[in-house]
């Protein structure tokens, strides 16, 4: 019922011109970053679980560039970074960027760009590009599908506490969402037990590569249209680890990528969005130009170039073009 209000708001404010006018009004002078995680060819269903915070279908992005041609000027994420560099106005600009590294960016989202002729910048994880490893989150949902392991039943061990803290449920995709929220507190040894215990199962199988080979990241680079920043070599969350291996990551990314790639990479995107001061100084003394977060917002010229803010795209809130110019101009809708 709240999502079909949502819809309907959505709508009239947008057929009646109320949120370019808004946007007129409040956000002229300003610029957007859109963040988006992966794009995919339909809804999931069945083993191919996804977070639904992680996705767009791309019918859904199709829909997404050819609004942003209308109302922006859509620029790269560089050129945003070099005008607040320089003073030059960033007014109506948006720039377009991925997390991680996904194999469906180059599969499905790189089609859109080229179509659309639209820039983009994708962060990549570095450790993960070019192996079939995946992060944790896609790791767990995977083996609990796979391993058909009766959630009320599981005992022993790292599987009980995994038990005792998410509660049985019928619906199997809220249990998953609920069983990585509570990972997200366990510490990164608890997970890996827990992980390793599934790979040692013979009943679930190693997951399906999902991150993009290095082959895939230098053919999106050498289209000219996609460039490529640091997303740290592991998705380590940063603010959790001593400074010291916050730094390792967030350097090694950097110059692995240059390595593969043959230019600089000066751009930066704090995995989770998680920072602070003492990060952002690491990132600044690294040599990066700027960073970007996972806090939704506008930008003008007086934001700090190393935390600028991003608004999240995921099919649940901007599947239709009302909902997604709904989202950036309230943000929270």
């Amino acid at each position: 019922m709240r999502d079909i209000l949502k819809n309907c708001i959505a709508t009239v404010l947008f057929k009646t011109g109320v949120l370019f006018l808004v946007h007129r009004l409040l956000y002229r002078q300003r610029a957007v970053i859109l963040m988006y995680h992966r794009v995919l060819p339909s809804l999931p269903t069945g083993l191919d679980y996804v977070q639904p915070g992680m996705f767009v279908t791309v019918e859904t992005f199709r829909r997404h560039a050819n609004l942003l041609k209308k109302r922006f000027e859509v620029v790269s994420l560089a050129e945003i970074f070099s005008r607040l560099h320089t003073g030059k106005s960033v007014a109506g600009c948006c720039a377009i960027t991925f997390d991680d590294g996904w194999l469906d960016n180059f599969s499905h989202a790189f089609g859109v760009l080229e179509e659309s002729n639209l820039p983009a910048t994708v962060f990549l994880a570095s450790g993960f590009i070019g192996s079939n490893n995946c992060f944790w989150p896609e790791q767990l949902s995977f083996h609990l599908r796979q391993s058909g392991i009766n959630k009320e039943g599981m005992q022993g061990g790292i599987y009980e506490k995994l038990s005792n803290e998410v509660p049985p449920t019928a619906d199997e995709a809220v249990y998953l969402d609920n069983a990585i929220m509570a990972l997200k507190n366990w510490s990164p040894k608890e997970r890996d037990e827990l992980l390793a215990s599934f790979h040692a199962s013979a009943k679930s199988p190693a997951p399906p590569r999902l991150l993009m080979n290095w082959d895939e990241v230098l053919t999106m680079h050498q289209s000219g249209l996609v460039d490529f920043g640091s997303h740290t070599a592991n998705h380590i969350i940063l603010d959790q680890v001593p400074l010291d291996m916050a730094r390792e990551e967030i350097v090694h990314s950097r110059d692995e990528i240059e390595a593969h790639l043959g230019v600089p990479v000066t751009l930066f995107a704090y995995p989770n969005g998680n920072y602070n001061a003492s990060l952002r100084k690491i990132v600044t003394d690294s040599g990066y130009i700027g960073a970007v977060t996972t806090k939704s917002g506008w930008i003008s010229r007086n934001k700090n170039l190393f935390s600028l803010p991003r608004i999240g795209l995921h099919e649940d809130v901007c599947n239709t073009r009302a909902r997604f110019y709904a989202r950036l101009i309230l943000q929270k809708f």
